[in-house]
C-alpha cells in the first residue's frame, strides 16, 4: 500500500491538535505520514517536494512516535508495534496510564534508538 492524500489529525507541541491533508497511510492503530514540518513548509511555499522522511503516529490519540528515514523503516517499526493491546487505547491519558506502558515504552524506545532519525 502507498500513501494517499488524506486528512489526518496529529498532536503538535503543547498537545495542540493539527488537522492537515497530506500523503498518509492508515494501518490501524497507526498512521504513516509525511513530516509535519515539511507539510507546513509546503503550505507556506518554502518547499516543493517532501523528503523521504516518514512519521509514525498513533491514530487514536494523534501522538507522534518518531520520524524515520523512509517508508520501509516506518513500516518495519509499525509491524513490530501494531498488535500490542496498549495501542487500542482511545485517549492519551489512557495510553500513558495503561499497565503495560513501562514494558512497551522500553520496546518503543529501543525501536526509536535503532531506526528513528
Amino acid at each position: 500500500m502507498s500513501l494517499t492524500r488524506q486528512t489526518i489529525t496529529v498532536l503538535t507541541t503543547h498537545s495542540r491538535q493539527l488537522s492537515c491533508t497530506m500523503p498518509a497511510e492508515i494501518i490501524y492503530p497507526f498512521i504513516v505520514h509525511r513530516c509535519i514540518d515539511e507539510y507546513r513548509e509546503k503550505k507556506a511555499g518554502d518547499r516543493i517536494r517532501y523528503s523521504k522522511k516518514h512519521v509514525l503516529t498513533h491514530l487514536l490519540t494523534g501522538a507522534q512516535l518518531a520520524v524515520f528515514p523512509n517508508h520501509a523503516t516506518a513500516m518495519l517499526v509499525l509491524n513490530e508495534l501494531k498488535d500490542m493491546p496498549i495501542f487500542l487505547m482511545p485517549t492519551f491519558d489512557l495510553l500513558t496510564t495503561h499497565p503495560d506502558m513501562d514494558t512497551v515504552a522500553v520496546i518503543v524506545n529501543d525501536l526509536k534508538r535503532r531506526y528513528a532519525i
